[in-house]
């Protein structure tokens, strides 16, 4: 490849298509003066990419295209329509998702740092992220911007929380996302964590994490430590990755997916241990406040929100960004793209489950990869609850008791569903909520479960 780039580059630069040739071999240059200003510069560069035939430049070129003012695009997009064969579509992300989708167009060498150097462009910090030699788990070409700087949208970090008496500000049926450990409760209101996105805690003498990627609607709640022990923060790096939010730690600037809590580019990618994922609880305020009524709830800040130009309002952080959509590489027809579901990892097993119906069920006996588990869903907050049952086999009586094949009466806990008067215990899983295009895009082919 690199003697048929070096007759291209020669041929083109007798025809004075640029001032000076980029390095023989080295195709990333030419890709950048898509973009120049000077018109025949990009009109040579576009010919000389096209003689290439080249398809491991599509993913640069679409890269380039994000950057292109849009009266100068028409050079890109004659290369991405030469290369792919492909009919003209006009926006970036229809070609991000062409790209994402086709597992035969691995980017040239060099393609990781090159990105890095041109997201630089929006903050220069995207630069040191994204270099060659750094652990990589992911498709670089995937990798987006999501229109905010590096840790452009501000976390809560150690936030300031109130009884619930004194939260007065919060409806009786407003969702919150909420948790218990350590024997400490505590509730995070969604309308304050649409905005910010990312919170580092202190619940029940250990640090937490609570992330919330609003695009695919799914919110994770990590133990504050890194997996080797070290206690960290994390923050919102500005890049997503199939429409999902790459956080980074401050401590080793490792890129992780939202979703799923691995790694998936930095230092601690090499390990690809997991961030360690802990159960999260989405229901009412009024059903949270009832169930744990020595809870604490995070307090509201308006002077925050006046800082940075959001209303703690219900829903207006949504309305504000709604219509923002991002590509992932595949669709998966079993469930409309929007469909929320419930999803849970055991191991290396992964099953979904739609929402509505699991709410309509109320409880649900399954397994997960021959594991048995059971799943409580709240029609009235719409939380949903899932826990190993071992041997168990669970149901509703029609007072709405939560029993056993033996008619013994069992309590849901945020840690654990406990046996009345025993010692018995069953464990709780952390399960994740999102739409369901977020979910098979990280889980493809996922099992999906069918309602009996």
């Amino acid at each position: 490849m690199g003697h048929r780039w070096a007759a291209v580059l020669l041929a083109s630069a007798i025809l004075g298509a640029w001032h000076s040739a980029p390095p023989a071999g080295d195709p990333l240059p030419l890709v950048e003066r898509l973009g120049a200003t000077d018109a025949a510069a990009r009109r040579g560069a576009a010919d000389a990419l096209i003689a290439s035939g080249d398809r491991r430049l599509l993913a640069p070129v679409v890269d380039q295209l994000f950057f292109t003012a849009p009266r100068l695009r028409e050079q890109c997009l004659r290369v991405l329509a030469a290369l792919s064969g492909e009919p003209l579509p006009r926006r970036y992300m229809e070609w991000v998702e062409y790209v994402s989708s086709r597992d035969d167009l691995a980017p040239p060498p060099g393609y990781l740092g090159w990105k890095g150097k041109l997201l630089a462009h929006i903050d220069r910090r995207f630069a040191a992220l994204l270099r060659e030699g750094v652990p990589v788990r992911l498709r670089a070409a995937e990798i987006v911007s999501g229109g905010v700087r590096f840790d452009g949208i501000p976390s809560l970090d150690q936030p300031p929380h109130v009884t619930a008496a004194e939260a007065t500000y919060l409806q009786e049926r407003e969702t919150v996302f909420a948790a218990r450990l350590g024997g400490e409760a505590r509730a995070w209101p969604v309308r304050i964590l649409s905005w910010h996105e990312m919170l580092n805690d202190r619940l029940g003498g250990e640090p937490v994490t609570l992330s919330y990627c609003t695009l695919c609607r799914s919110a994770q709640l990590f133990r504050g430590r890194l997996p080797g022990g070290e206690e960290t923060t994390f923050g919102t790096s500005g890049l997503l990755y199939r429409s999902n939010k790459l956080m980074f730690d401050h401590r080793t600037l490792t890129l992780w997916s939202n979703l799923t809590g691995e790694p998936l580019l930095g230092p601690l990618a090499a390990g690809a241990q997991p961030l360690e994922v802990l159960p999260l609880t989405t229901t009412t305020w009024g059903d949270w406040r009832r169930r744990h009524p020595d809870t604490t709830v995070l307090a509201l800040q308006p002077e925050l929100g006046r800082r940075f130009g959001y209303d703690y309002v219900p829903g207006a952080a949504d309305a504000r960004r709604a219509g923002v959509t991002f590509p992932v590489p595949r669709r998966d027809a079993r469930l409309p793209e929007r469909e929320e579901v419930y999803g849970l990892r055991l191991g290396a097993h992964v099953k979904a489950y739609p929402m509505a119906t699991l709410l309509a069920a109320g409880v649900v006996d399954d397994a997960v990869g021959g594991e048995p588990v059971v799943l409580v869903a709240e029609a009235t907050s719409g939380a949903v609850r899932a826990y190993r049952r071992g041997t168990h086999s669970l149901r509703l009586d029609a007072g709405g008791a939560l029993r056993d094949e033996r008619g013994r009466q069992w309590e849901m806990g945020e840690e654990a569903l406990r046996v009345n008067g025993g010692s018995e215990s069953l464990e709780r899983l952390p399960g994740v909520a999102s739409y369901w295009f977020a979910w098979q895009a990280f889980y493809p082919g996922s099992e999906v479960w069918v309602a009996h």
